[in-house]
C-alpha cells in the first residue's frame, strides 16, 4: 500500500483544508452576522412602529377624553335624567344645554338623548325625526344599554346627509327615581383621527394605523369597507387581545404584515399600527449580502495566505517523516537521510516513531483495548452500584430521589398528573427478632420480587429504607395509586413466606397536587403511612 502514488500532495492538502477552514469562518460568521443584523434591525422596526402606536394612541385619548367627559357630565344631570316628567321649560333647558355643548366643542356634531317612552332630544333644528321613530331601537341606544353602567365603545356611522363619517359616544340615564330612563349620545366628526391613521411614516412608507374594540371589530380605519369588521376575520386567524400592548405578524390582502398594537387608557380600545414586512426585510437583506461578501473575500485572502505559510513550514518535514515511517515499516531501520526536523511536534513525532517497532505498536494496542474495555466494565458495576439496592435490587433512595425530581418537573411542565405509595413491613423488628436477619432479608427480597411482577410498566419501585418502600406512579390520580396499593397489600398478605407467619403491611397514598416540592409530597404519603399505621395495620391512607 505504501508504494502507491498519492493522488493529492501534502501542498494540495494544506491548501484544500485552508479554503475548508475558510468556508467554515464564512459560514459562521455569515450565520452570526445575519442572526445580529437581523434581530437588531428589526428591533429597531419594532421601536419605530411601536414609537408612531403610542403617538396614535396618546392622540386618541387626548381626542376622545373631552367627548367622554361631556357624556359622563349630562348623563349625570338629573334633568336630563328624568326629561320624560319635565314640563316644557326644563326641557328647554336640556335643549339649551346640549347646544351650549356643541358650540363650545367644535368636535362635536350631534347630542341627543332618547327614552323608554320614545321621546328624542337633539340640540340640531335641522334634524327632523320621521313618523313614529323610536330611539330604543337604534344602534347607539342599545350599545349603551348593554354596556351600562359604564360607557358604549362606541359605534362609527356615516350621515346620511352629509356622507360625513361620525362616531357615537353613549351612556345610559339612571334616575334615583325612575331607574334607567334612556341613554345620553354624543357624535363627534373622526375626519381628523382618520387622517392621523392613514398618515404614513417617514421610515416606512406602507406604515398605517387603525382602531378596533376590545374584541377586534373595526371601528376606525381609513378604508371605510372595513369598519364594523373583526380583524380576525379579516386576516383569517384568531387574535388574543387580552394584553395591553403585544406584537403581531400576519397576512392582509396576500402581503404579510408587521403589527404592533396597544390599549388606549380612556376607550379601552386598540389601536394597530402595521408596516409591510417586505418592506423591512429587504434593507435587512442587502445589509447581509453585503457583509457576506466581504466576509467571504477576507475569508479566502485568509485561507490563501493560511495555505502559503503552512506549505512552506510543514511540507518538507511532512514529506521526510513519511519517508522515516516507510523505512520503518519494511524494517529498513537503519536507513536515515540526515535531515534534522524542525524544534517541534513534527520534529518530536519522527524521533519517536525511530523508537518504535511494528510488534511494540501492537502490544501497545491491544493492552489499550484491553485496559479499555476493563474500564468500561468497572463504570457500568459503579453505576449500577450507585442506584440499586443490594439486597432487593430495586432503585435505592438515591435513584428513587432523582427520578421523583424528574416526574415532578414533568408534571409540571405537562400538567400531567402522578402519585406516590409509601409502605412498610408491619412488626418487621419483631421478625428479626424471631426469625433472625436472613429471615428478615428473605422477607424483603420477596416484597421487591412481588413488585417487580405486579406493577405497572411504568411504575418505579424502589427500597427508601430498612422495611420501607416507595413507588412512583407516572400518570396515576390519587383514586388510581390507592387501588394500586391495596392490590399490593392484598397480595403481600396471601404470599406465603419463608417464615410461618403471615406478612403485612401499612400503606401511604399521596397525589402531587401540581407545585409542592418532593420533600412535602413525601412528608404527605409518609403521615398517611403512619394513619395507616395507627388505623390497625395492613390498610392503605390516601390523600
Amino acid at each position: 500500500m505504501m508504494n502507491k502514488a498519492a493522488k493529492t500532495t501534502i501542498r494540495q492538502e494544506i491548501f484544500g483544508s485552508s479554503m475548508i477552514f475558510s468556508a467554515i469562518i464564512l459560514v459562521v460568521f455569515s450565520l452570526f452576522l445575519s442572526s445580529v443584523l437581523y434581530r437588531s434591525r428589526m428591533s429597531k422596526a419594532y421601536g419605530i412602529i411601536k414609537q408612531k402606536n403610542y403617538a396614535v394612541s396618546l392622540f386618541m385619548d387626548g381626542y376622545f377624553s373631552e367627548i367622554d367627559d361631556t357624556v359622563d357630565f349630562l348623563a349625570a344631570n338629573e334633568e336630563v335624567q328624568n326629561l320624560p316628567w319635565l314640563y316644557p321649560p326644563a326641557r328647554q333647558r336640556v335643549l339649551n344645554l346640549y347646544k351650549s355643548f356643541a358650540k363650545i366643542n367644535k368636535k362635536i356634531t350631534f347630542i341627543y338623548s332618547g327614552y323608554e317612552n320614545h321621546e328624542f332630544l337633539i340640540n340640531s333644528e335641522d334634524y327632523k325625526t320621521p313618523k313614529g321613530f323610536n330611539p330604543t331601537v337604534r344602534p347607539w341606544y342599545q350599545s349603551a344599554m348593554a354596556a351600562k353602567p359604564k360607557r358604549s365603545p362606541g359605534i362609527p356611522y356615516q350621515d346620511i346627509k352629509t356622507k360625513e363619517w361620525l362616531f357615537s359616544t353613549s351612556e345610559a340615564l339612571f334616575s334615583r327615581e325612575h331607574g334607567y330612563t334612556g341613554v345620553i349620545s354624543i357624535d363627534c366628526s373622526i375626519e381628523m383621527v382618520t387622517d392621523l391613521l392613514k398618515q404614513r411614516s417617514d421610515v416606512y412608507k406602507s406604515s398605517y394605523s387603525f382602531v378596533t374594540k376590545s374584541d377586534g371589530e373595526i371601528i376606525l380605519h381609513h378604508n371605510e369597507s372595513l369598519l364594523k369588521k373583526n380583524i380576525a376575520e379579516i386576516i383569517g386567524t384568531p387574535l388574543n387581545l387580552d394584553k395591553d400592548e403585544g406584537r403581531l405578524v400576519f397576512k392582509m390582502d396576500n402581503v404579510k404584515k408587521i403589527a404592533f398594537y396597544s390599549r388606549c387608557n380612556e376607550t379601552d380600545w386598540l389601536v394597530f399600527t402595521v408596516v409591510d414586512k417586505n418592506e423591512i426585510i429587504k434593507p435587512i437583506a442587502w445589509r447581509i449580502f453585503f457583509g457576506i461578501m466581504l466576509t467571504g473575500i477576507i475569508a479566502v485572502l485568509l485561507g490563501v495566505g493560511q495555505s502559503f505559510i503552512l506549505s512552506r513550514r510543514f511540507s518538507t518535514p511532512l514529506l521526510e517523516l513519511r519517508k522515516k515511517v516507510k523505512n520503518i515499516i519494511s524494517g529498513n531501520l537503519e536507513s536515515d537521510s540526515g535531515y534534522k526536523y524542525p524544534e517541534n511536534e513534527i520534529g518530536i513525532i519522527a524521533e519517536e516513531v525511530g523508537r518504535l517497532t511494528a510488534h511494540e505498536l501492537y502490544t501497545k494496542s491491544m493492552e489499550l483495548a484491553k485496559a479499555n474495555r476493563l474500564l468500561e466494565q468497572k463504570n457500568d458495576e459503579l453505576k449500577k452500584i450507585s442506584t440499586t439496592d443490594q439486597l432487593t435490587g430495586l432503585f435505592n433512595r438515591r435513584k428513587i430521589d432523582s427520578e421523583l425530581e424528574k416526574e415532578r418537573q414533568r408534571s409540571i411542565r405537562y400538567e400531567k398528573k402522578f402519585s406516590i405509595i409509601m409502605f412498610d413491613i408491619d412488626w418487621f423488628k419483631k421478625i428479626n427478632d424471631t426469625y433472625g436477619h436472613q429471615a428478615g432479608d428473605s422477607v424483603l427480597k420477596d416484597i421487591a420480587l412481588l413488585l417487580k411482577n405486579n406493577l405497572r410498566a411504568v411504575d418505579i419501585p424502589g427500597r427508601w429504607g430498612g422495611e420501607e418502600f416507595l413507588i412512583l406512579c407516572p400518570q396515576a390520580d390519587i383514586e388510581e395509586a390507592r387501588e394500586l396499593g391495596s392490590r399490593i397489600c392484598k397480595l403481600i398478605a396471601e404470599h406465603q413466606f419463608t417464615i410461618d407467619r403471615q406478612v403485612t403491611i401499612s400503606v401511604g397514598v399521596a397525589e402531587f397536587s401540581g407545585q409542592e416540592k418532593c420533600d412535602d409530597l413525601i412528608k404527605r404519603a409518609d403521615e398517611n403511612l403512619y394513619t395507616a399505621k395507627h388505623q390497625g395495620k395492613n390498610t392503605v391512607v390516601a390523600s
